[in-house]
Order: structure tokens, then sequence, then C-alpha cells
């Protein structure tokens, strides 16, 4: 799919994240989101396609013994990319809806657990947009959904860029003009 990485520590550098930055990959099927609200589906189950790169930013060694990728501990894991390739672009708009509508139901939880704040959307130019949804934790839900006038601390997005599309779930915590940053830098290298 692609050989080139979607982030890189310097990127996370720009908005302020300076902890060193490792990097785990593997190719196939698996999870591309960890949505407890939705399930955590794999792209099989999502879209019918399990042929993707999926690629861990930890900022540890430690990663889970049935998957390399991921760190043991999440307060390590810093982003997760997932990136594959469409026959045309029209399937990967396709994709990316539907990969989207998979998250809108996070977005409302009952209060104290976690929730995805409202969608942002990100057009680069025509056939490269990114929408992403920001993350609060539980302590800012009071009413079962994201709270007014707070920042987001990570979240998620989904990328499209012609016939390329992915997730980027980002775990450290970014406030909206860093995850408008690192999004925008990701959909455009996808």
């Amino acid at each position: 799919m692609t050989s080139r990485h979607l982030l890189s520590a310097a990127e996370f550098e720009k908005v302020g994240f300076t902890r060193r930055i490792r990097v785990r990959d593997r190719v196939g099927d698996g999870h591309y989101a960890n949505a407890a609200c939705a399930g955590e589906k794999t792209l099989e189950q999502t879209l019918g396609e399990n042929n993707a790169h999926f690629r861990d930013l930890v900022t540890t060694g430690k990663t889970v013994d049935s998957d390399p990728a991921p760190a043991v501990d999440v307060e390590d894991d810093v982003a997760h990319e997932v990136a594959a390739e469409a026959r045309t672009p029209a399937l990967a708009r396709n994709y990316t809806q539907r990969l989207l509508l998979e998250e809108v139901p996070c977005q409302e939880a009952v209060p104290t657990h976690w929730v995805y704040g409202p969608t942002h959307t990100i057009d680069v130019t025509a056939g490269i947009t990114a929408s992403w949804l920001g993350a609060y934790d539980g302590d800012l839900n009071t009413t079962g959904t994201a709270p007014r006038g707070e920042e987001p601390c990570g979240g998620i997005a989904i990328l499209r860029n012609g016939s390329h599309y992915g997730v980027l779930e980002v775990d450290a915590c970014l406030d909206t003009a860093a995850m408008t940053h690192i999004v925008r830098a990701a959909v455009t290298r996808l």
C-alpha cells in the first residue's frame, strides 16, 4: 500500500509532543479503531476488505504479545494509522463514508462515559479530505454529549486521498488546533 508513514515524530513535535516515538508495522486485517461504543470491528467486518497497512506509533518497546503493533500500556500509545487502497476513488469515498458512520454513534454516551465531539471536516483539495472527531473523557461528559467550550484530548479521523483511504486514531492528548494539524498532515501523505 504505502511505504511512508502518514505521520512522523516531527509532526508531533510541531504540536508540542516531544516524547520519543517508535513505530510498529503490520499488513493484513485488524481492528481499525478502538471504539467501545461501536464495537471493535475489523476492516473485513465493516468493508469486506482485509489488506491494509497498520502502523502504531508508541513511546515504548513493550507491545502486546499477540500483535506486535500496539503498546501494552495504553498510556504509551501515541497514534494508530490504517492505510489501504480501494479500486477506485469512488469506492474510497464510499469506504470513508461507511467508516465515519461507524463512529457517529460514539458522539452520544451515558454521562461519565467517554464520548466523541462534533465532526470536523478538512478539505485539502478535491479528492483529499478528512473528517475527525475529538475525544472527551467521561468526567467531561455530564449531559450525554461532548461538553461545549472544552478542548478534546486526541480523537479519531477518517481519511481519503484519491483511491486511498485510512483511519487515524490519536491517543496522545491533542487539542483542536493540534488535531487539525496532525489530521491535515496525515491525509496529505495518504
